[in-house]
């Protein structure tokens, strides 16, 4: 898929804020676009916040971008760079042709599982119908499990959703996230897009499988108490007492918990698991608390974080990416990477972003640091953890 220029401009901007530098930079870019932007994206660390609204106003203004989508985040992505820890901002103009967007901000109310479907739906209108793909970001402090995502689903059609849970240092204040002129403190925010351009989505996990697979066998919600009739603190702590001495130095602060989300496999690998945090542990009882409700006889296994595996896994999504659909145009990029991927996990810096844009030379990509990313498995969109999850932005097949 070629990267077509003129489509798209993604810019960084560092603080201290430059009210004239970012005049400049949104009106030279609008000039360059084929096109009126079709939408901007805009994603900032918390520093910038008594800029937002002014950041937002002038993107409106001088970008020419009426509808904005983005939030808040401990890191950056812009272009082949990764700000990991940095309180600058980022900016992206995108126009697609022949193609409209809408941005829909969505209340925590609206996800509560008695009646999101319907409740979606008609925030949805004709949306929920004539979309070709979303883009969504939600507010961690407000909607912090995936109970929704089957939901979601059935109120979009199950049409590619990428995005993820923004993200903030321990102890400051919440998430912020942004639609159009307008700043929310919770919730979520979503980008639909219909006409000739969609997302052609990919994710990436960042984890390993060690140890063996087991079955739940006892359960309460996302309390997991026994696993193959044993306590599941107990099993965890013989799964790390038979790993290598190398194995075990990686794992310390470092384990999860993969669920696999495909109960119709024999065999599992990397890629076959939903990655969950241990959100804490009960060393009486020997229970364990993840973010995803569990019920008896699903399974799961342990994992690490593991660089190597991380990166190749990226490497060959993208490689299939890139060669699946050939002559479709690509415009841009948004990608959605987790806050425990990073120079924490590969020891450089840009890891990810540097690997898309090998890819795909050329590509204007914005994008953030997630504690959560949203992607698709087959038709169902899921919560991953560890993981990035990218949206190339390119022309519906058949479109030229």
């Amino acid at each position: 898929m070629p990267v077509i220029q003129g489509y798209s401009a993604v810019g960084h901007f560092p603080l201290p804020y430059n009210e004239v530098r970012l005049e400049s930079w949104a009106r030279r870019e609008r000039e360059r676009l084929a096109g009126r932007p079709t939408f901007a994206t805009i994603f900032a660390g918390r520093a910038c916040e008594r800029h937002l609204a002014e950041i937002i106003e002038v993107v409106r203004i001088y970008g020419q971008a009426s509808l904005v989508l983005g939030g808040t985040a401990t890191g950056l992505v812009a272009n082949g760079r990764e700000h990991e820890g940095e309180d600058g901002f980022v900016v992206g103009l995108y126009h697609f042709p022949d193609t409209e967007a809408t941005v829909v901000p969505l209340e925590p109310e609206l996800f509560d599982l008695a009646d999101s479907i319907p409740a979606l739906r008609a925030r949805f209108g004709s949306l929920a119908d004539e979309a070709n793909a979303w883009l969504l970001l939600a507010s961690p402090e407000s909607m912090n499990s995936d109970a929704w995502l089957p939901g979601w689903d059935e109120a979009t059609g199950a049409k590619p959703t990428i995005g993820g849970f923004a993200s903030l240092e321990r102890g400051t204040p919440g998430t912020l996230l942004f639609c159009n002129g307008e700043l929310h403190a919770g919730g979520a925010v979503a980008l639909a897009l219909k006409g000739r351009t969609t997302v052609e989505p990919l994710v990436a996990q960042g984890c390993r499988p060690v140890g063996d697979i087991w079955t739940v066998t006892r359960a309460e919600n996302n309390i997991i108490h026994q696993i193959g009739n044993r306590p599941i603190l107990e099993v965890l702590r013989d799964t790390l007492e038979g790993m290598s001495l190398r194995d075990q130095r990686r794992a310390r602060g470092n384990i999860f918990i993969g669920v696999v989300h495909d109960e119709y496999k024999t065999s599992y690998r990397t890629g076959d698991f939903l990655v969950r945090n241990l959100a804490a542990i009960d060393p009486k009882s020997g229970a364990v608390a993840i973010a995803t409700p569990l019920r008896v006889g699903q399974n799961l296994q342990f994992q690490i974080r593991d660089a190597t595996v991380a990166s190749n896994n990226l490497e060959r999504k993208l490689d299939r990416l890139a060669f699946d659909t050939p002559g479709r145009e690509v415009y841009g990029g948004c990608l959605f990477t987790c806050i425990g991927r990073g120079s924490s996990l590969f020891g450089v810096p840009d890891h990810d972003a540097s690997l898309v844009r090998d890819a795909f030379p050329g590509l204007p990509l914005s994008g953030l640091f997630c504690n959560g990313e949203f992607g698709p498995v087959g038709r169902r969109t899921l919560l991953h953890g560890y993981a990035a999850s990218l949206g190339l932005f390119a022309g519906t097949s058949g479109s030229k």
